[in-house]
């Protein structure tokens, strides 16, 4: 069984927005992982990622994504 923080390395990477065909989303396992982890911060989690993958291979869209959740908790 993988552990939290390698899933939540998985669907950060993948990061599927979902769509309207019903395609699916990674954001609410994203969201669970982060809360599951006790995660306070994009940096955090990003830290986490570049453990499982070499950080110059972390996709943008991986980044804004998940600075996003943190900025969307702000709010």
């Amino acid at each position: 069984m993988p552990v939290p923080e390698y899933l939540l390395a998985m669907k950060c990477m993948a990061a599927r927005l979902g769509g309207p065909a019903g395609e699916g989303s990674d954001v609410p396992d994203i969201r669970f992982l982060i809360h599951h982890l006790q995660l306070k911060s994009a940096a955090a989690v990003l830290e986490i990622v570049a453990q499982y993958y070499p950080a110059n291979r972390i996709p943008l869209k991986t980044q804004y994504l998940v600075e996003g959740l943190f900025e969307e908790s702000r709010g």
